[in-house]
């Protein structure tokens, strides 16, 4: 009987180092059997006279960057700081996001079968959620990034088969503010300045001028005069936002359409420009001669009758260098 009591106190033992093996809270059997195995530099103590040799000086020292290199995580050569999650790293490299790190004792020990990335690309408008197997135990991914500039944001966790993914439980996020770039010269998702059409558009417009600000003039002039304003919905609740693409081939626009075909086509010649907002309307900042000067577009195309609530062409050149509206903030873009 005592026999069969120290033989189930052993067993739960044993069950009970497995399982905070497993939890990390206790080392593993390979880890005690690195303990253990100690190597003769290690247990061997040179005294202070003793005579070093050249071999033994650079074999001491090769042995010795083995395994301080060993110890330390691959780092990013990018500006961008590592993300550690877990044993995971995420780093931003060449225009790319990139992946690598193994399973988790978690993920090992219930055999996961990759990693699912949730990636958010607010500039871009996008949000792409990929499976990626495991590939001899690791991984190593890139995901080539939609633009150099604007906020990344990347959720990991690892998947199973049979189990359904949780989007609200993950392994940890990766976040990263990208500015190889200037935002205000470059294309988004609604300044599509380097759409082919806008960019020949915009140097058709700017032909003949010498200087940023007679560019820009002749861009807000052609956008104030070939742009209608959509005047049933002046007062709608959700008004639509119109993008720099969208309004070059709709014509009829309202506000924000106004704005960003002004800014691609600026950013398209190489001008900075912004899109901003305040008291419901949408307007642009142009960076002329060092500053940002404001152009309203839209009230430089005409104005409502307010007799027949319609849109009424009419040409106003003061709006090229103001607006009669208070800036309340920027969009991203």
């Amino acid at each position: 009987m005592v026999g069969l009591k120290k033989l189930i106190v052993l067993l739960l033992g044993v069950f009970a180092f497995f399982y905070l093996s497993q939890k990390e809270i206790l080392p593993s059997i390979e880890q005690i059997e690195g303990f253990l195995n100690l190597n003769d530099t290690q247990l061997v103590e040179k005294s202070p006279n003793a005579l070093v040799t050249p071999s033994e000086q650079e074999t001491s020292e090769e042995t010795a960057n083995e395994q301080k290199s060993s110890s330390i995580p691959v780092t990013s050569k990018s500006k961008y700081k590592v993300t550690e999650i877990q044993t995971y790293q995420v780093a931003v490299e060449n225009g790319n996001l990139v992946v690598s790190g193994k399973p988790t004792p978690y993920g090992e020990y219930n055999k996961a079968n990759g990693v699912i990335l949730s990636i958010q690309e607010p500039r871009a408008d996008k949000e792409t959620t990929i499976e990626v197997p495991f590939n001899k135990g690791k991984i190593d991914y890139k995901y080539p990034l939609s633009y150099t500039v604007g906020e990344v944001i990347i959720n990991l966790d690892e998947y199973y088969d049979g189990k359904e993914d949780d989007p609200n439980k993950v392994l940890g996020h990766a976040q990263y503010l990208l500015t190889d770039g200037d935002p205000y010269l470059l294309p988004s998702y609604m300044i599509q300045s380097n759409d082919p059409a806008l960019m020949a558009l915009a140097q058709n417009i700017i032909n003949g001028k010498q200087n940023d600000s007679d560019k820009s003039n002749a861009i807000f002039a052609w956008v104030a005069k070939n742009i209608a304003y959509n005047a049933p919905l002046v007062n709608a609740e959700n008004p639509p936002m119109y993008s720099a693409l969208e309004t070059f081939k709709n014509r009829i626009v309202l506000c924000s359409g106004y704005a960003d075909l002004s800014a691609a086509l600026h950013r398209a010649v190489g001008i900075g420009a912004k899109v901003v907002y305040g008291e419901n309307h949408a307007w642009n900042e142009i960076m002329l001669n060092g500053v940002w000067q404001q152009e309203d577009p839209t009230y430089g195309s005409g104005f409502i009758n307010a007799d027949t609530n319609k849109f009424v062409h009419k040409y106003e050149p003061a709006y090229f260098s103001k607006s009669d509206k208070n800036k309340e903030g920027e969009y991203p873009f």
